[in-house]
């Protein structure tokens, strides 16, 4: 199989150190030709952009190199890895198409890379998706093998990501990953929803409780609610939840930490709390088996209703992280719920 590195002019990527990009995909195409049973894997870094547009390049670069290093050396003698673009990876494993075994590689690859501590970060949990095709067994041409990688990648990344996805065609063969332009058009869609719940009736409690529904079956949160120091007034609770018992988290604790700028207080590992030494946070959330959080203020020009509050239950290493966008549509109907209650003259408490 070491025929094609040392007949073929290979390249490092200066970046991560893993191969250049194209390096493994032509690799598989002589893998296929030569019929050598492989595994295919595109590993995608969760959230990259957030993390060079907060920190900066140089930091989203040492992200890249600490991710590629763990990866290399949890498949060494076992595979290749190559930077295929951006914060996008691929993954040859050698003659290994068992299901339990890749399991096991993928698992450990998600663990370490979430062990990753980078300063310049934060500190922040690092976290990867994954889809893994198998050759012969989903497919005979490598194009439709990267289609069977992507289809089982897109799930991942829809399921909740810092996963990883084995292709089976049973599950995943019907799924179609959307376009950039048909993520936007949904995008749009998705905020026109929030609007249309909050004013499809003048009874702005059930426009409340209709929109929590919404939000908490399309991106099937645990938990969403609405609170004030006192108590939470609206909620919805996901029949996946791992707890039913969900308490008011006080906004003298929220403010510590929520960015004064957007109003939004976004923890995609709780842990993180105790490390900016917020032990009366971190235990709260610990006690409602909370993994993960994003809160964003219920206001409109400076006056404070409340906090639209969405949580993630489950263990350590269920860690669930949003996306921009998902954040931004919380946002939106935290801050429409904010203006509505301020030219109505209402407050939460008497919905």
């Amino acid at each position: 199989m070491d025929n094609f590195f040392r007949e073929n002019e290979v390249k490092i990527d200066s970046i991560s150190g893993a191969y250049a990009q194209g390096t493994l995909d032509s690799y598989a195409s002589y893998l296929i030709n030569n019929n050598q049973p492989f595994s295919y894997i595109i590993l995608d870094v969760d959230n990259f952009t957030y993390i060079t547009d907060a920190f900066g390049h140089e930091p989203g670069n040492k992200v890249l190199y600490e991710i590629a290093g763990i990866t290399n050396e949890i498949i060494r003698e076992k595979g290749y890895l190559a930077r295929n673009n951006g914060d996008e990876f691929a993954l040859v494993l050698n003659n290994i198409t068992d299901y339990d075994e890749i399991w096991g590689i993928c698992h450990t690859i998600m663990v370490k890379v979430n062990e990753i501590a980078i300063s310049e970060i934060g500190n922040q949990t690092l976290t990867v998706t994954m889809g893994v095709a198998r050759f012969p067994e989903n497919a005979e041409k490598f194009s439709d093998l990267l289609s069977c990688a992507e289809k089982a990648l897109y799930r991942g990344k829809s399921k909740g990501r810092n996963c990883f996805i084995i292709y089976l065609p049973e599950k995943h063969a019907s799924i179609v990953p959307k376009s950039e332009k048909q993520r936007a058009i949904g995008s749009m869609n998705l905020h026109s929803s929030v609007f249309k719940f909050l004013t499809a009736t003048d009874d702005l409690a059930e426009g409340i409780r209709n929109l929590l529904n919404f939000i908490s079956s399309y991106f099937e949160i645990d938990h969403v609610c609405i609170q004030t120091d006192q108590k939470i007034l609206f909620q919805k609770i996901h029949q996946m939840s791992k707890t039913k018992d969900f308490r008011v988290i006080p906004s003298c604790l929220i403010e510590e930490g929520i960015n004064k700028l957007t109003g939004v207080l976004y923890l995609p590992d709780v842990r993180n709390l105790l490390k900016a030494k917020l032990t009366d946070f971190y235990e709260l959330c610990e006690v409602q088996k909370i993994t993960a959080t994003c809160l964003c203020e219920i206001s409109f020009r400076g006056e404070k209703y409340g906090i639209l509050r969405a949580d993630m239950t489950g263990s350590e290493n269920e860690n669930r992280l949003w996306q921009y966008s998902d954040m931004d549509l919380l946002l939106t109907a935290a801050r429409t719920i904010g203006l509505i209650l301020h030219y109505s003259g209402k407050s939460l408490k008497n919905l």
